[in-house]
């Protein structure tokens, strides 16, 4: 198994070295259709207004009719992981709550 490169940390000790492959950010895209563009535009700006982030991460939320796409970048794989598993739990509260909240007729 191929070691990552390791770079000196703030002390002087080898740290392994954050980013993809030629240190470029990390970057995932997550995909999330709804019945209706109302119910997308909700889901928006419910995570716009309630973001989360852990660290230096950057979220950018986009809106194509029915369907939001949330992209989290970050230099750093344990900063972005975290990320994901926030942001996957609020798309999940907001889901659930929309199944219950939002009247049948928005769809």
């Amino acid at each position: 198994m191929e070691q990552a490169p390791r770079a000196p940390g703030p002390d002087g000790a080898a740290a392994p070295a954050a980013g993809g492959p030629g240190g470029q950010p990390l970057q995932i895209a997550l995909t999330v259709p709804f019945p209706s563009p109302v119910e997308a535009e909700i889901a928006h700006w419910f995570l716009t207004s309630h973001a989360e982030l852990r660290g230096p991460v950057r979220q950018e939320l986009d809106v194509n009719v029915t369907v939001l796409t949330v992209r989290l970048t970050a230099e750093d794989p344990g900063q972005l992981q975290m990320s994901i598993t926030s942001c996957l739990d609020q798309v999940s509260r907001v889901i659930r709550t929309m199944q219950r909240v939002v009247p049948p007729f928005f769809c």
